[in-house]
Parts: C-alpha cells; sequence; structure tokens
C-alpha cells in the first residue's frame, strides 16, 4: 500500500460500459431495422442467397406488389414490398415433389401453405428455389395476387422441372 486513501465514487474507462461509437451502431441499426418494414430478425438469408441466379433474379422483380412499393432489407437475397411486408427471399434449394397444394401463376409454380402467418409460396421446378412471405393482413384469399407481380422472379431461376405434383 502506498498510503493514500481509498478512491471511491470513481470508476475505471473500462467499468462504464460499451463505448459511445458502439451504442450508436446499435441504434442507428435498430431504427434501420424498423423503417425497412421487417426486421432482420424476422427475415434470415437463404442458404444460396448469393447465387448468381439469384441476382438476376431479383433484377427482375417489380417495384410494387399489391399496390406496395419496394423497400430494401439489409438481408442478402431477399426484397420486401410494403408495411407490414410481402418478403421476397431467393436461394432456397430446389424443392422436391409434394401432396401440398400447387398453384400455376404466369408460367410459375408454386407450393402454397396457408396453413399460418403469413401465406408462404415457394416456387417449384427452379434451382435455386424462391420464397414468397405474404401477411394475412392482405387478406387469404388475396394472398395468391403477389405472385401475379413475382411470377417473373421465378422465371429467371434454372427451370429444373415443369409442374408440380399436388
Amino acid at each position: 500500500m502506498t498510503g493514500r486513501p481509498p478512491v471511491t465514487g470513481r470508476r475505471s474507462r473500462r467499468g462504464r460500459g460499451p463505448a459511445p461509437v458502439t451504442l450508436t451502431v446499435a441504434l442507428v441499426t435498430l431504427v434501420t431495422a424498423c423503417s425497412d418494414g421487417a426486421s432482420p430478425a424476422d427475415v434470415a438469408a437463404a442458404p444460396r442467397a448469393g447465387d448468381p441466379a439469384c441476382a438476376a433474379a431479383l433484377a427482375a422483380a417489380p417495384g410494387t406488389v399489391l399496390g406496395r412499393n419496394r423497400a430494401p432489407l439489409p438481408v442478402a437475397g431477399t426484397l420486401a414490398w410494403g408495411e407490414p411486408p410481402v418478403v421476397l427471399r431467393c436461394g432456397l434449394p430446389r424443392q422436391p415433389p409434394t401432396p401440398q397444394r400447387c398453384l400455376s401463376v404466369n408460367g410459375a409454380d408454386w407450393i402454397v401453405d396457408t396453413t399460418g402467418d403469413p401465406v408462404v409460396f415457394t416456387s417449384y421446378g427452379r434451382d435455386p428455389a424462391v420464397e414468397v412471405r405474404v401477411p394475412l393482413a392482405v387478406g387469404r384469399a388475396n394472398a395468391p395476387s403477389a405472385l401475379v407481380g413475382l411470377a417473373p422472379v421465378a422465371a429467371a431461376l434454372p427451370a429444373t422441372s415443369h409442374t408440380c405434383v399436388g
């Protein structure tokens, strides 16, 4: 001991918590995610999101879907429209034959899952596959209408077969 009284009420710089820059980056990320209409926590990149075929397919995406304007998502291989968002993810594995309901829209086949919110459509006969999530706020009966504008995205992907079983 040096004979000095202990210092109380002061903390070292290391004990103050995250640096202000870290907090700023976290807040900017949070605000950006909320303003995009979909949170990155809600949308994950598909396994093959970086596939060059996805880049070509996303380039074929329309500016509006169901009257909703496109908004970027900070997740590779994804696009979104409106709030709550219609979300498209590219880069899923090719879909095997399935007993699930299938739907053909403008030359693109889709596997349909209407059991939850959102309604999920996954392209069939394309590799990689693309998935479209339509929130129930659009209406279950109106959800397939999103595929009219998004059929060119699926059509831009390499075809592996022509029709789904179901």
